[in-house]
């Protein structure tokens, strides 16, 4: 009996190192460095874009290969012109296809690009915003079929 509460007790041993050392080694950190600044900021877009009157008109959906996507933005219902509007687009799961650019105004208020989705997933779609008085980002997720 002795024999296996010392075998039982040695593999206690190895797996907490074990946990140990591979918590040391992947440590990532539970709290973001500056997450009170972000928050604040973050609660501070949001006000701005209630204030303004801020709608987007976001694309149904995305498949794989390529595709035209658009935005409709507006502030109290008149097109938002002349705004610097960025696409990044990544699947979930993985960094390899991940892809960000600018979009074109090609319309009042209607921003768009083409974007390159070459596999099925899971896929985020961010678009950030910055205007004469808003600096603001939105994200949808996407399931590609």
């Amino acid at each position: 009996m002795k024999p296996f509460i010392a075998a039982l007790y040695a593999l206690f041993i190895f797996a907490m190192a074990s946990g140990i050392f591979v918590a040391y080694r992947n440590a990532e950190g539970l709290m973001e460095s500056d997450y009170y600044q972000k928050g604040n900021g973050w609660f501070k877009a949001k006000t701005e874009e209630r204030r303004l009157g801020l709608e987007v008109v976001k694309p149904e959906s995305i498949s794989t290969g390529s595709n035209e996507v658009q935005f409709t933005l507006s502030e109290h219902g008149k097109p938002l012109r002349k705004a610097d509007v960025r696409l990044f687009i990544g699947n979930v799961s993985t960094k390899e296809h991940d892809f960000a650019c600018r979009m074109q105004e090609t319309a009042p208020g209607v921003y768009q690009t083409r974007a390159v989705v070459p596999t099925k997933g899971k896929w985020l779609l961010r678009m950030d915003l910055a205007a004469a008085q808003l600096n603001t980002s939105r994200s949808w997720f996407y399931e590609v079929k």
